[in-house]
């Protein structure tokens, strides 16, 4: 077995890192609420498969994954399938310091920061009432917690979804617990007239930013409201596009990405076309950016958007690879800078992630960037599809014919993982050639979270 030391230095590498969606997530056109795992102590590893030849020599690192039917992350030795320690699934800080998860037994829930290291352990409160942490779309990460607690972990507001409704008939509850510098914590309930879903939280903590739903299929109307979260009060403005204030709002949620600036770009499938909403929640305004509309009413491949930002964050990509679509995006301007059409391989949900430290290389659902920002591979229904991000055009195909799940870069750029759809077999890859090298012990994968060296 590992010793402590191990672990913890393995800890302190993967926890800097923020984990990202699962390859089997239901598919839900409205925020759904998130399950989670409840907190443990490290699991004892499992034992290591029989000596021999490491196909991954020099290419070895430890893999944060999930499997079918299990709610919780293993940390676990690519070449053996060693499994170092568990972790529950739930919202990080930025640097994975802490995690705050949502667990209840029926009647009452638990609020936990839970501390990132071996024996675990943190801070907590109950509520009264069955409550989860949000979460947005497609996402299957919760939401929910004030980007402020990234600087200061112990003030911090986090917004819960009633899991069991408690209310009145025709009204919507959401759980709002604040955590003070001190250590103490006030818990209240916002109660709101109408159907109403998570959208966002300012960085402080004092604006919840939700989805007012208008109307049923097939319209999907729906409009943003903001509540002071002190007196949960819902304000009488409407958070409409502030270049087409009579623009009606409608369409499903697929995919979000939050900034540290407040800013939180929401990318919807629209009634006639995807399109990003991107939200300032401190300054309570919007700005709608409409996407390409091509094959707009496949309902399947309008699932398969996703966006990330660029290692530099002066670009956005929205990218879709079952349509064969790459948008980019600029930030400052809230506008499309240049699309490029693509040769379609993919044909499920993406996310982009870039998890920039130099111990911990990028992972994603569907698609990941290199750490220089040059290529971006993107996972399909047919294999790999590597675009050169700078030009938006392809540039090689990896595992062709093959449908993959989830991928994961190495923080050298050498090495790539990816889940094979279906079988949940993970292999690895030559970044730079494709090559396939080897493969994880065992199967059932469903998530590649997070990947940093042996």
């Amino acid at each position: 077995m590992r010793s402590d030391r191990t672990i913890s230095r393995i800890l302190v590498a993967l926890t800097i890192a923020g984990l990202v969606g699962c390859a089997g997530a239901v598919v839900s056109p409205r925020p759904s609420p998130s399950t989670n795992a409840p907190p443990s102590a490290p699991a004892p590893a499992s034992a290591p498969a029989p000596a021999s030849a490491n196909p991954l020599a020099g290419r070895d690192a430890w893999l944060a994954v999930g499997r079918r039917g299990q709610a919780g992350v293993e940390v676990i030795l690519a070449s053996t399938a060693e499994r170092l320690f568990e972790l529950p699934v739930g919202v990080p800080t930025e640097r994975w310091q802490q995690q705050v998860t949502a667990t209840s037994d029926g009647t009452r829930t638990t609020l936990t920061f839970l501390t990132v290291q071996p024996g675990f352990g943190g801070w907590k409160t109950e509520i009264d009432g069955v409550w989860q942490l949000p979460t947005i779309g497609l996402e299957p990460m919760p939401a929910g917690v004030s980007s402020n607690v990234a600087e200061s972990p112990n003030k911090s507001t986090t917004i819960l979804v009633e899991l069991a409704p408690g209310g009145q008939p025709g009204t919507t509850r959401f759980a709002v617990v604040r955590r003070d510098a001190l250590g103490g914590s006030k818990s209240s309930v916002i109660e709101l007239k109408g159907s109403f879903d998570y959208d966002a939280i300012s960085p402080d903590g004092s604006s919840l930013y939700v989805v007012e739903h208008l109307g049923a299929a097939p319209d999907h109307r729906y409009q943003v409201r903001v509540v002071d979260v002190a007196t949960g009060v819902l304000n009488d403005t409407i958070i409409a596009d502030k270049r087409n204030l009579d623009e009606a709002m409608a369409g499903w949620p697929i995919a979000q990405l939050v900034r540290p600036d407040g800013m939180v770009f929401t990318l919807y499938r629209g009634t006639e076309h995807p399109f990003i909403h991107a939200l300032n929640t401190i300054e309570a305004w919007a700005v709608c950016i409409d996407l390409p509309a091509n094959d707009a009413d496949d309902a399947m491949a309008a699932l398969d958007w996703g966006l990330a930002a660029a290692p530099d964050g002066h670009a956005i990509f929205a990218v879709n690879a079952t349509l064969g679509l790459a948008v980019d995006v600029d930030p400052r301007e809230l506008a499309v800078r240049r699309s490029a059409r693509l040769d379609p391989v993919a044909a499920s949900s993406i996310v982009l992630a870039k998890f920039g430290h130099q111990e911990l290389g990028t992972a994603g659902r569907r698609v990941v960037m290199s750490g220089d920002g040059q290529k971006i591979y993107a996972a399909g229904s047919t294999g790999i599809l590597v675009v050169d991000a700078a030009r938006l055009t392809k540039a090689q195909g990896f595992l062709e014919g093959t449908a993959v799940a989830g991928l994961a870069l190495t923080p050298d750029g050498r090495t790539m993982f990816a889940i094979e759809s279906g079988s949940g077999r993970i292999v690895a890859l030559d970044a730079a050639s494709g090559t396939v090298l080897g493969a994880v012990p065992g199967d059932g994968f469903d998530r590649l979270l997070a990947v940093t060296p042996w």
